[in-house]
């Protein structure tokens, strides 16, 4: 699975937090930044994107992910890891 793919599938589960509040959204697109996600949206989010993915993503990496892009890179590395 490239980033590319990672990146795309990831959008369509951001796609509902974003509530029209960024109109393409993309790698480079900021979680609390341009989508204005609060805590528990970002929650809500790690929380399907572990469900998606059938990982679990260590809370302490949360500081990290500034963007959809960081965000992927970090499921790659999961799902990598349980491959």
């Amino acid at each position: 699975m490239t980033h590319q793919d990672v990146v795309a599938q990831l959008i369509k589960l951001v796609e509902p937090y974003a509530e029209g509040r960024v109109a393409h959204i993309t790698a480079n697109t900021g979680l609390t930044g341009e989508l204005a996600l609060d805590s528990l949206k970002v929650m809500d989010l790690i929380t399907d994107v572990e469900d998606h993915y059938e990982i679990s993503v260590p809370l302490n990496t949360l500081a990290d992910i500034k963007t959809v892009g960081d965000l992927a890179s970090l499921i790659q590395k999961h799902v990598g890891n349980d491959a």
